[in-house]
Protein backbone atom coordinates (compact mmCIF):
# COMPACT_ATOMS: atom_id res chain seq x y z
CA UNK A 1 0.00 0.00 0.00
CA UNK A 2 3.10 2.73 0.49
CA UNK A 3 5.27 1.32 -2.04
CA UNK A 4 6.97 4.75 -3.13
CA UNK A 5 6.21 2.76 -6.79
CA UNK A 6 2.56 1.05 -6.84
CA UNK A 7 1.23 2.20 -3.56
CA UNK A 8 -1.93 3.74 -3.51
CA UNK A 9 -1.23 5.13 0.12
CA UNK A 10 2.16 6.90 -0.49
CA UNK A 11 2.26 10.55 -1.52
CA UNK A 12 5.29 10.32 -4.45
CA UNK A 13 4.14 6.93 -6.19
CA UNK A 14 2.72 7.96 -9.55
CA UNK A 15 1.17 5.15 -8.77
CA UNK A 16 2.33 2.70 -11.58
CA UNK A 17 -1.00 0.02 -12.53
CA UNK A 18 1.27 -3.27 -13.24
CA UNK A 19 -0.59 -5.78 -15.40
CA UNK A 20 0.79 -9.06 -16.94
CA UNK A 21 1.88 -9.34 -20.45
CA UNK A 22 2.80 -11.85 -23.16
CA UNK A 23 6.39 -12.05 -21.82
CA UNK A 24 6.63 -10.41 -18.55
CA UNK A 25 4.92 -7.38 -16.65
CA UNK A 26 4.38 -4.16 -18.25
CA UNK A 27 3.43 -1.09 -15.61
CA UNK A 28 1.56 2.28 -16.72
CA UNK A 29 1.80 5.38 -14.89
CA UNK A 30 2.15 9.23 -15.26
CA UNK A 31 5.03 11.17 -13.59
CA UNK A 32 3.63 14.41 -12.22
CA UNK A 33 5.70 17.23 -10.46
CA UNK A 34 7.01 15.65 -7.58
CA UNK A 35 9.01 13.12 -9.85
CA UNK A 36 10.59 15.76 -11.49
CA UNK A 37 14.59 16.50 -12.20
CA UNK A 38 15.50 18.86 -14.73
CA UNK A 39 12.49 21.17 -15.86
CA UNK A 40 9.59 19.32 -17.46
CA UNK A 41 11.17 16.18 -17.22
CA UNK A 42 11.59 13.22 -15.10
CA UNK A 43 14.54 12.75 -12.16
CA UNK A 44 16.63 9.72 -13.55
CA UNK A 45 16.07 8.37 -9.84
CA UNK A 46 12.63 7.67 -10.25
CA UNK A 47 13.55 5.99 -13.68
CA UNK A 48 15.83 4.30 -11.99
CA UNK A 49 13.08 3.28 -8.89
CA UNK A 50 9.89 2.45 -11.67
CA UNK A 51 12.15 -0.13 -13.31
CA UNK A 52 13.76 -1.35 -10.82
CA UNK A 53 10.13 -2.39 -8.80
CA UNK A 54 9.21 -3.96 -12.05
CA UNK A 55 11.83 -5.80 -12.51
CA UNK A 56 11.84 -7.38 -9.24
CA UNK A 57 7.96 -8.13 -9.89
CA UNK A 58 8.51 -10.07 -12.87
CA UNK A 59 10.92 -11.75 -11.10
CA UNK A 60 8.06 -13.00 -8.58
CA UNK A 61 5.83 -13.76 -11.41
CA UNK A 62 8.15 -16.34 -12.83
CA UNK A 63 7.84 -18.16 -9.45
CA UNK A 64 11.12 -16.86 -8.61
CA UNK A 65 11.32 -13.97 -5.94
CA UNK A 66 14.89 -12.28 -5.47
CA UNK A 67 16.34 -9.25 -4.52
CA UNK A 68 18.14 -6.56 -6.85
CA UNK A 69 22.08 -7.09 -7.05
CA UNK A 70 22.90 -4.94 -9.91
CA UNK A 71 21.09 -2.69 -12.06
CA UNK A 72 22.65 -0.85 -14.80
CA UNK A 73 20.72 1.83 -16.76
CA UNK A 74 20.90 3.17 -20.06
CA UNK A 75 18.98 7.18 -20.25
CA UNK A 76 18.08 7.03 -23.62
CA UNK A 77 15.93 10.53 -23.92
CA UNK A 78 14.59 12.62 -20.97
CA UNK A 79 11.02 11.07 -19.85
CA UNK A 80 8.60 14.13 -19.87
CA UNK A 81 6.14 14.68 -16.66
CA UNK A 82 2.95 14.36 -17.05
CA UNK A 83 2.93 12.20 -20.09
CA UNK A 84 1.42 8.17 -19.91
CA UNK A 85 4.17 5.70 -19.41
CA UNK A 86 4.51 2.32 -20.15
CA UNK A 87 7.21 0.11 -18.52
CA UNK A 88 7.92 -3.01 -19.51
CA UNK A 89 9.79 -5.74 -17.51
CA UNK A 90 10.30 -9.41 -18.38
CA UNK A 91 13.06 -12.44 -17.27
CA UNK A 92 15.38 -13.47 -19.45
CA UNK A 93 17.27 -16.29 -17.68
CA UNK A 94 17.92 -17.84 -14.70
CA UNK A 95 21.31 -19.21 -13.25
CA UNK A 96 21.23 -21.06 -9.64
CA UNK A 97 20.06 -18.76 -7.52
CA UNK A 98 20.46 -15.38 -10.19
CA UNK A 99 17.83 -14.23 -11.82
CA UNK A 100 18.59 -11.81 -15.25
CA UNK A 101 15.67 -9.33 -15.70
CA UNK A 102 15.56 -6.83 -19.07
CA UNK A 103 13.26 -3.43 -18.42
CA UNK A 104 12.31 -0.53 -20.50
CA UNK A 105 10.23 2.55 -20.53
CA UNK A 106 8.29 4.28 -23.63
CA UNK A 107 5.80 6.73 -23.64
CA UNK A 108 2.41 5.11 -24.44
CA UNK A 109 1.99 6.97 -27.44
CA UNK A 110 5.11 5.87 -28.90
CA UNK A 111 6.35 2.61 -27.43
CA UNK A 112 8.88 1.85 -30.03
CA UNK A 113 10.66 4.73 -29.47
CA UNK A 114 12.96 3.77 -26.28
CA UNK A 115 13.58 6.58 -23.16
CA UNK A 116 15.43 3.71 -20.67
CA UNK A 117 16.46 0.32 -20.90
CA UNK A 118 17.90 -1.46 -17.64
CA UNK A 119 19.67 -4.27 -17.20
CA UNK A 120 19.48 -6.39 -14.63
CA UNK A 121 20.42 -9.47 -12.09
CA UNK A 122 18.55 -10.50 -8.88
CA UNK A 123 18.98 -13.17 -6.13
CA UNK A 124 16.78 -15.19 -4.68
CA UNK A 125 17.75 -15.44 -1.33
CA UNK A 126 18.21 -19.24 0.40
CA UNK A 127 15.18 -19.71 2.49
CA UNK A 128 17.25 -19.76 5.71
CA UNK A 129 18.65 -16.07 4.95
CA UNK A 130 15.35 -15.33 3.96
CA UNK A 131 13.31 -16.07 7.09
CA UNK A 132 16.41 -14.06 9.54
CA UNK A 133 15.83 -10.81 6.71
CA UNK A 134 12.19 -11.08 6.70
CA UNK A 135 10.59 -12.53 9.92
CA UNK A 136 7.54 -11.03 8.83
CA UNK A 137 7.43 -13.63 5.52
CA UNK A 138 5.27 -16.47 5.77
CA UNK A 139 6.42 -19.50 3.50
CA UNK A 140 3.90 -21.56 1.74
Amino acid sequence: MYSPVTGVGSPIAPPMQVTPAEDGLTGHCVLGIAHEGPPGYGHGGVSAMLLDELMGRACAATGNPGMTISLQMRYRSPVRLETPLRVSARVTGIEGRKIFVTGSTTAEEDPSALLVEADGIFIAPDPVAARALFPAFKES
